[in-house]
């Protein structure tokens, strides 16, 4: 079985985390699935908004340590020259991905995301969880540095004083918690999680595509703009979108009394 099973609904791809056994820790093929599945998404215009969720009672658990142990002593893949120099790593250029896949992507956190597992739910667009899921900046309690962009998102999120509390002591954060501090947007009960994420995913997959993109892709350009940047970045995208059949569907759907139509593009 592959490390990811994904699944189509209508205009969302579905991304299932397959190692169970292991809470879906990153180590496996886990990683390379997720990606191949971003990049297959990217590019196929049926699919206009992603959401990812574990199999089993984790949302991901970080790094397999066992993993990671197992290859550096037998000099695996992470004992490798190319990993040795790659200045972000697998986990670096995955969060990258995830970031540029151009569609909205919707973590749908079923259960514990703790480590890398936190900052990758952290790097997705936005995060409904359910109400077992819990939350931990756990690398001090394992002699480890923040990685996959924890330390970027987490005080976009919250803050960086509360930041800094989650990540200097690495406690767990459960679900209500979380939705409290601004990590998660919505808590439902667990049987609820995936129709909950469906609904909210399949309303976007209607929305105007290229308009979706634009505005994705505004919100990311944001945090390293200045406002001059911003209004100029927007006013760029304001003018294709002037110019797109969508916009002429919504203008033709609003003189003629009606919902519009964007399926077709």
């Amino acid at each position: 079985m592959p490390d990811c099973i994904v699944e189509r609904h209508g205009g969302v791809m579905v991304i299932r985390f397959n190692r169970p056994e292991r809470m879906n820790s990153m180590g496996g093929t886990l990683l390379q699935d997720l990606n191949a599945a971003i990049d297959d998404g990217r590019g196929d215009d049926r699919v206009r908004a992603f959401i990812v969720t574990g199999e089993g009672r984790g949302w991901c658990a970080g790094a397999d340590l066992q993993d990671m142990g197992g290859a550096a002593g037998a000099g695996g893949e992470h004992a490798k020259r190319y990993n040795a120099l790659d200045p972000i790593g697998v986990v670096g250029r995955t969060v990258l991905n995830i970031q540029g896949a151009d569609k909205p992507v919707i973590a749908a956190v079923n259960g514990v995301a703790v480590g890398g597992g936190f900052g990758l739910c952290s790097s997705m667009d936005l995060r409904i969880a359910s109400d077992q899921a819990r939350f931990s900046a756990v690398f001090i309690k394992r002699a480890l540095a923040p990685d996959c962009g924890l330390s970027w998102f987490l005080p976009r999120l919250v803050g960086p004083e509360r930041a800094a509390e989650l990540f200097y002591t690495g406690r767990m954060v459960d679900a209500a918690e979380a939705l409290q501090l601004g990590i998660v947007s919505k808590v439902v009960p667990h049987d609820s999680l995936m129709d909950a994420a469906l609904e909210f995913a399949s309303a976007i997959a209607k929305a105007p595509p290229s308009a979706m993109t634009f505005t994705r892709r505004a919100l990311l350009h944001s945090p390293s703009a200045t406002l001059a940047d911003q209004l100029e970045y927007e006013w760029g995208n304001q003018k294709a979108s002037l110019r797109s059949p969508e916009f002429m569907e919504g203008v033709q759907a609003f003189l003629q009394k009606r919902e519009p139509d964007y399926g077709a593009f």
